[in-house]
């Protein structure tokens, strides 16, 4: 009996060394799962974070591009505006040239109105200078006339009225020889 209180204190003991034995497993099994499962969660959290540094990668990489694009841009509207400032400072001194000889000519055309004007006045004096001497010529011409109807009706005269014919006749030569006078020439 003796024996069997031991076996059976010895089954007990044994039991209780597997009751133990397999808490244990259980639980370490538990502790296992959840490390497979934490792992799963690093691999997954792994790649997401691996995902989102290709993505960001990717985009950075764009953004560089776009950055150099924008730069080379940039630059060459730069040198656009480079020549723009060249071309309208050059148009600007030739503004200042084509305005500078507008005024020159503008004041050659003043002073050839003023010629104008005086070189009509100068014609307008000759004109009325010429109308002046055409009429004095006129003038003389009738009383040239006269006179020698005159010196006619006193044909048959005495030494006094020949004296006064000779007076007469020099004064009708002298009249005579004031209408020989040239008039002053035509402006053209």
């Amino acid at each position: 009996a003796e024996n069997g209180a031991k076996a059976s204190e010895d089954l007990q003991v044994a039991n209780d060394k597997v009751d133990h034995l397999s808490n244990i497993k259980t639980k370490l099994e538990q502790t296992l799962d959840e490390l497979e499962s934490s792992l799963d969660r690093e691999k997954r959290g792994r790649a997401g974070v691996e995902k989102d540094r290709r993505k960001v990668e990717g985009e950075l990489k764009i953004t560089q591009e776009t950055v150099s694009e924008l730069e080379r841009t940039k630059k060459e509207l730069e040198a656009h505006i480079g020549r723009k400032e060249k071309e309208l400072s050059t148009l600007s001194v030739k503004l200042d040239d084509e305005q500078s000889l507008v005024g020159k000519v503008q004041k050659s055309i003043k002073e050839l109105q003023g010629r104008i004007e005086e070189m009509e006045e100068e014609l307008e004096a000759e004109r009325q200078a010429r109308a002046k001497a055409e009429r004095q010529r006129s003038d003389l011409a009738r009383e040239l006339e006269s006179l020698g109807e005159r010196l006619n009706e006193a044909g048959g005269a005495t030494a006094a009225q020949i004296e006064l014919n000779k007076k007469r006749e020099s004064e009708v030569a002298k009249l005579r020889k004031d209408l020989e006078v040239p008039l002053p020439p035509r402006l053209s």
